[in-house]
């Protein structure tokens, strides 16, 4: 049976793990395995503010198995889970229902639903709004066929394209490319990132952001301009 592991990784200036579970197997001794993962692993994100990624590859799970493992990485480990990445239909919506969003897939899969997600090369398609307290993190461009509302975070290696509203928190570029760039239909958020740059909105933003405009970054400052 393939092992669980446990990776550390950087995703701009965050501290991010990967925990990788077997597609086969019981489910309670793949969980026992995991916290002797992270248990290994503890050394290098204790106190780090580190946030978690679960891969379970096709495997199915319901809110309460998924729940479960959740509950046992925060309070055994301090960890927040933020995203899961998973092909099986059943998995995605227990995902769903504990505001896991981060449809990290290999290149050429295809996974149809209500939230389909069509992932290839280095770019990823989320075609519905992604939701208050909702985070999506994929390390090349991102495009959203919705709308981001307040609260929610995208972030992207590359660009950010959002089709509809911007309203909440974008980073592209965020290891450090400074040519990446965030689009939207309505560009309002309350602050846009792209690379090491931050920018904060002005108070009348929503009232203003009524045509698509594009961030970037010019003459090291984040600047907006009509598209």
């Amino acid at each position: 049976m393939q092992q669980v592991e446990c990776t550390p990784w950087h995703n701009g200036l965050l501290l991010e793990l990967l925990l990788t579970l077997p597609p086969e197997g019981d489910w309670e001794e793949i969980v026992s395995q995991a916290v002797g993962c992270l248990e290994a692993q503890r050394s290098q994100f204790a106190g780090k503010g580190a946030l978690l990624t679960v891969d379970v590859a096709n495997r199915m799970l319901d809110a309460a198995s998924l729940s479960s493992l959740i509950d046992t990485a925060k309070h055994s480990f301090g960890l927040q889970t933020v995203a899961l990445v998973g092909t099986d239909l059943t998995t995605q919506a227990a995902a769903r229902s504990l505001l896991l969003t981060n449809y990290m897939l290999p290149p050429g899969s295809k996974v149809d639903s209500a939230h389909r997600v069509v992932g290839g090369g280095n770019a990823l398609y989320v075609p519905g709004t992604v939701r208050s307290g909702q985070r999506v993190v994929h390390s090349g461009h991102i495009t959203i066929g919705g709308d981001v509302n307040a609260g929610a975070e995208v972030i992207a290696v590359g660009d950010v394209v959002v089709f509809g509203a911007l309203r909440g928190l974008a980073h592209a570029g965020c290891q450090g490319d400074t040519e990446a760039r965030i689009i939207a239909g309505r560009l309002c958020p309350p602050q846009l990132r792209i690379a090491g740059c931050i920018a904060q909105a002005p108070e009348n933003n929503e009232k203003d952001a009524r045509r698509p405009e594009v961030a970037r970054i010019e003459h090291g400052n984040i600047q907006v301009f009509p598209v």
